[in-house]
C-alpha cells in the first residue's frame, strides 16, 4: 500500500469496493482519514465496520472519536457504554468515557468516572492518566470548583509546553511571598494568557515581585496592563520543560528571580482562600497609551455620527477552522464554536436593533477575509486592527462586546467590558456549565445553545441582551 496518506485513503476505499464484507479495508479507511486530518469523516466507515465486526475496538474508538469531533458528545459517551464489555485497558476506557460524559453534559458522573481513571495503577505520567486529569480538572472547573486547578497543573507534564530554568527552584506552594522574586513563564493560547495573568494580582498581594514572559503578539498589551511587573516577550514554549529561550536570559539575570512558576501555577495560589477571590480572575487588561489615543479619536468621530447608538463589538468566527493543516480536534472544535455569518445577520440586518446599536467588527482583516463579512449594520475600526493592542484599544471605546468562545471573549471580559459570550452546549470550562454567568470572570454573560449547532435561540438571547445594554 502507498505511503502517501491521500493515496493510502484512495487505495483503502478501492479495496473496500472490491471486498465490502471484509472489515480490514474499513479499518484502513479510518486510519487513512486520521492520517490526512479528517477524523470527523470516519463515522460512516466506523459504523459499517461495526455492522461487520461488532466487537472491534478499532471501530468503537473510531465511531466515538468521529461523534465527538462532530459535537455529538452524548452519543460518543453512549458508544463507550454500549461496548463496556470489550477488552479495554481500564485507564484507557475510563478516561475516554469520562471525557465524553463531561462534554455531553453529565458532569457529576464524568467526575466520578475520571476519578476512577486517575486511581488506576499506571504511573502518574502515563499519557492516558494525564489526559484523564486534564478532563477531570475541566469538569471540576466548569462547576466553579477551584480545586480542579490542582489536576490542571499536570498539563505541565502532558500537552502544554513549558519553560524550565534549571538554576531557579520551582514554586513549592508557599503562600507568604514577601521578599520573593518570581519568574512566571507563559504557555498555551492568547485567551488562556489573558485570563490567567489576572491571577498575578494574587501573587503581588502575597508580597512577590513578579517578572512574566508572554507571546510577542500580546507583549505591549500585557506590559501596559501589568505596570508593576517586568514583562518580556519571547517565543511560546512548545516542548515540555524546555530550557529558557536564549533571548530571555539577560532579562532573567537582571531580575534575579528566587523562584519560578509557570502560567498554570498562577491560579493555584488562591485555591484555598476563604472567602474565595471574587472574581477569581479580576479584570486587569488595558490598552497601551499610543493605541488608546488613536482609538479615542476614532470613537469621538463615530459618536458624532450616531450619538443615539450604543457601540457593540462583534466577533463571530474562530480562524482555526479554516486551517486544513491543523489537527482535526482543533479544527472541528473551532467550527463548533463559530457563528455562521447568516446567523449573525439576524442581528446586523435587524432595523429595530440598528436604531439602538452600531456593531463594530473585532476581526483582524485577514481573518475576516476567510470568515466572510456580515451584511448590514457593521463598521470597521478605522485605525485598523493589526495587533491585540489595537483590539483592546477599540474595545475600551465600546459599550459592550458580543463574541463567540474565542480569545476575544477572554480579552473583553478581562478588560471588565460587558461581554456576551455565545457558546455551544459544551463550551469551555471558564464559561461554566448551565449558569448564565461565568464562575471565573465577572463581566461575562453566557448565551448558550440548548442543541449543538442551533444558533437561532442564541440570537434571540443576544437580541434581548442588546436591548438591556
Amino acid at each position: 500500500m502507498s505511503l502517501n496518506p491521500e493515496h493510502r485513503l484512495l487505495e483503502s476505499f478501492l479495496a473496500h469496493t472490491r471486498q465490502p464484507a471484509d472489515p480490514q479495508p474499513l479499518k484502513q479507511i479510518c486510519e487513512a482519514l486520521a492520517g490526512v486530518q479528517r477524523d470527523e469523516q470516519m463515522l460512516p466507515w466506523a459504523e459499517k465496520g461495526l455492522a461487520l465486526d461488532p466487537r472491534s475496538r478499532t471501530f468503537v474508538h473510531a465511531r466515538a472519536r468521529a461523534l465527538r469531533l462532530l459535537g455529538h458528545h452524548a452519543q460518543a459517551a453512549q458508544t463507550w457504554i454500549d461496548h463496556a464489555t470489550l477488552d479495554w485497558s481500564p485507564l484507557f476506557y475510563l478516561g475516554r468515557l469520562g471525557r465524553d460524559l463531561y462534554l455531553g453534559g453529565n458532569v457529576e458522573l464524568a467526575i466520578a468516572v475520571l476519578n476512577q481513571a486517575i486511581q488506576q495503577p499506571e504511573p502518574d505520567n502515563h499519557p492516558d492518566k494525564l489526559r484523564a486529569r486534564k478532563w477531570l480538572a475541566e469538569a471540576m472547573l466548569s462547576k466553579g470548583d477551584a480545586s480542579g486547578f490542582t489536576h490542571w497543573l499536570w498539563r505541565n507534564c502532558a500537552d502544554s509546553g513549558s519553560y524550565r530554568h534549571s538554576d531557579i527552584p520551582m514554586w513549592n506552594g508557599q503562600r507568604d511571598l514577601r521578599g520573593e522574586r518570581v519568574l512566571v513563564t507563559h504557555q498555551m493560547g492568547y485567551g488562556d494568557q489573558f485570563m490567567l495573568f489576572g491571577s498575578v494580582r494574587h501573587w503581588r498581594e502575597a508580597g512577590a515581585q513578579v517578572m512574566v514572559t508572554c507571546d510577542a503578539a500580546i507583549h505591549s498589551l500585557i506590559e501596559a496592563s501589568l505596570p508593576d511587573c517586568k514583562v518580556v516577550a519571547c517565543a511560546r514554549p512548545l516542548a515540555l520543560f524546555a530550557p529558557c529561550d536564549d533571548t530571555l536570559l539577560p532579562a532573567i539575570r537582571a531580575f534575579a528571580p528566587t523562584m519560578q512558576a509557570t502560567l498554570l501555577h498562577l491560579p493555584m495560589l488562591a485555591i484555598r482562600d476563604v472567602p474565595r477571590p471574587a472574581p477569581y480572575f479580576p479584570a486587569f487588561l488595558r490598552a497601551p497609551a499610543a493605541q488608546r489615543e488613536r482609538a479615542t479619536a476614532w470613537a469621538h468621530t463615530l459618536r458624532a455620527q450616531h450619538p443615539e447608538r450604543k457601540r457593540v463589538g462583534v466577533f463571530w468566527d474562530c480562524a482555526q477552522r479554516h486551517e486544513r493543516t491543523m489537527r482535526s480536534k482543533e479544527r472541528s472544535w473551532a467550527g463548533l464554536r463559530s457563528l455562521p455569518v447568516e446567523s449573525l445577520e439576524r442581528l446586523t440586518l435587524n432595523p429595530e436593533i440598528a436604531r439602538r446599536v452600531q456593531f463594530v467588527s473585532l476581526h483582524h482583516p485577514a481573518a475576516e477575509m476567510k470568515s466572510g463579512s456580515p451584511r448590514g449594520n457593521v463598521v470597521h475600526y478605522a485605525p485598523g486592527i493589526a495587533s491585540f493592542a489595537d483590539t483592546a484599544a477599540c474595545i475600551e471605546q465600546l459599550d459592550a462586546v458580543l463574541s463567540v468562545d474565542a480569545g476575544i471573549a477572554n480579552l473583553s471580559a478581562m478588560m471588565g467590558k460587558p461581554t456576551a459570550v455565545l457558546v455551544n452546549p459544551t463550551g469551555e470550562w471558564r464559561w461554566g456549565r448551565h449558569s448564565t454567568r461565568s464562575p471565573w470572570m465577572a463581566s461575562a454573560q453566557i448565551l448558550r445553545q440548548t442543541t449543538m449547532g442551533d444558533w437561532n435561540s442564541v440570537m434571540d438571547l443576544a437580541a434581548a441582551w442588546l436591548s438591556r445594554h
